[in-house]
């Protein structure tokens, strides 16, 4: 039954641009008081992770480029290390003995969740900043003109 609500749910988003384009805008993984609950739940465990602000319009320079280029990268290795500590975290409940009604490990998977949707946006910000200061560099003869990629590769480096 629910493979087929999300085959059909899949069809009519692939089928309307406008609502696969709502449709991410508004994806969330869990409620936001379970997700809380599973960060609190993990964070003896992993620690807190916060996201470092990249605001459209901070970059000035090169420099301010590759010190948010290095903030992003470093939140994303940060977020990676995150998610490798819940995976253990919700492993040491497959054990024997352990309490097999534990809503810990579904809580901790929300809580990764989250962290991937923080990585998410700010790889988004980091973009849109970096757009932002590569147009103002093509016009603004005061700043080192930037062409470069805003946006890390992925896989084969294919986008």
């Amino acid at each position: 039954m629910r493979t087929a609500f999300a085959v059909a749910i899949l069809i009519s988003i692939a089928g309307n641009g406008a609502a696969q384009q709502y449709a991410s805008n508004a994806y969330t993984v869990c409620p936001a008081n379970q997700t809380e609950q599973g960060r609190q739940v993990v964070e003896a465990a992993c620690g807190e992770i916060t996201r470092p602000p990249i605001v459209q319009g901070s970059i000035n320079s090169l420099t301010d480029l590759q010190s948010a280029q290095a903030n992003r990268d470093a939140f994303t290795q940060q977020v990676t290390d995150y998610g490798v500590c819940i995976t253990n975290f919700i492993n040491s409940y497959r054990r024997p003995g352990a309490d097999a009604t534990s809503t810990a490990p579904d809580e901790a998977a929300c809580a990764h969740a989250w962290a991937e949707d923080q990585v998410t946006q700010s790889v988004m910000e980091y973009g849109q900043a970096c757009i932002e200061f590569s147009n103002r560099s093509m016009t603004d003869t005061s700043i080192e003109p930037w062409s470069g990629a805003c946006y890390p590769s992925v896989g084969n480096g294919q986008g």
